[in-house]
């Protein structure tokens, strides 16, 4: 599908080279003074790790906000839809780093595990730490910081995965209360695939049958997928991407709804009225003003 939402580019030289940035929010702030984009709706093309250390403000992921404070750690995927707001009271350490980087610097062994903590499938992007694991990721994150301020040497790259490496796996722990359980991490791979087909064949393909049997599985046996990993059926869970995609394309571009039920794949755009209606308590229209009003 195509994407109605803006990607945005770190601007850093220092990113360019490493696939990695480490600074504060304000630095955030400072790299977009001229063109105030990561104010509006857009994707970053690289994980980010967002770490408050002092007062309290919002942010804004895929249509939802979220209240931060210190000790506040937000974990966002790449590509997923976020909104920063100014705030000049609040103070905080943002990691952003790619693919690449986890790739060329991380033990591959550990890769799966990194990633799961980011899917926003699986989990709330928000975790509220306790003091202790506060003052813990922080002291690591000031290592990292250090380590990244030094000047360019062939080991730096190995070095930065060594700390970032160490930092998700503290992060996992943390979050260890809300990991997947065995059961779910067993049918991960399916629930993965199940989604990638989703992204791929959504305007054309609606209903979970056909994405069972394109997964060589009954659509029992879908079910029970999504069931344990998302706790919804596989019907529930493609309304909602198809609601989020429709949210997209309502937000980021300045389709009209029928454009957008044309993009979507269907042919009567009172049907995407409907489903949008039924999920979401908001007509699209009514969606749209509460984002332009937002």
């Amino acid at each position: 599908m195509s994407d109605p939402i803006p990607h945005l580019y770190c601007v850093s030289n220092k990113f360019d080279e490493y696939q990695f940035y480490i600074g504060s929010l304000k630095s955030i702030y400072d790299s977009d003074e001229t063109t105030n984009s990561i104010y509006d709706i857009h994707r970053f093309e690289y994980y980010t790790m967002m770490l408050i250390t002092e007062g309290e403000g919002w942010h804004y992921i895929d249509y939802e906000n979220y209240f931060l404070k210190k000790g506040s750690l937000v974990l966002i995927s790449k590509n997923q839809v976020q909104k920063y707001r100014r705030n000049s009271k609040m103070k905080g350490i943002v990691i952003l780093f790619t693919d690449n980087f986890l790739q060329k610097n991380l033990n591959h062994l550990h890769l799966k595990n990194h990633i799961n903590i980011f899917n926003y499938h699986l989990y709330n992007p928000l975790l509220d730490l306790e003091e202790k694991n506060y003052k813990d990721l922080l002291k690591l994150i000031e290592r990292i910081y250090f380590e990244y301020e030094i000047d360019h040497d062939e080991m730096k790259g190995k070095i930065l995965g060594t700390f970032l490496n160490a930092l998700l796996l503290k992060t996992e722990r943390i979050a260890s209360h809300k990991r997947i359980s065995l059961k779910q991490y067993k049918y991960y791979d399916k629930f993965k695939e199940f989604g990638n087909l989703l992204e791929k064949d959504l305007v054309n393909n609606k209903d979970a049958k056909f994405y069972a049997k394109a997964m060589n599985i009954s659509y029992k046996h879908l079910n029970e997928i999504s069931k344990t990993i998302c706790s919804k059926t596989a019907k529930e869970f493609i309304s909602d991407f198809l609601v989020l995609e429709i949210k997209r394309y309502l937000s980021g571009t300045n389709l009209s709804v029928k454009e957008i039920s044309y993009k979507l794949g269907y042919d009567e755009p009172t049907n995407l009225q409907k489903i949008f209606k039924r999920e979401t308590g908001k007509t699209a229209l009514e969606f749209r003003q509460m984002i332009l009003n937002n």
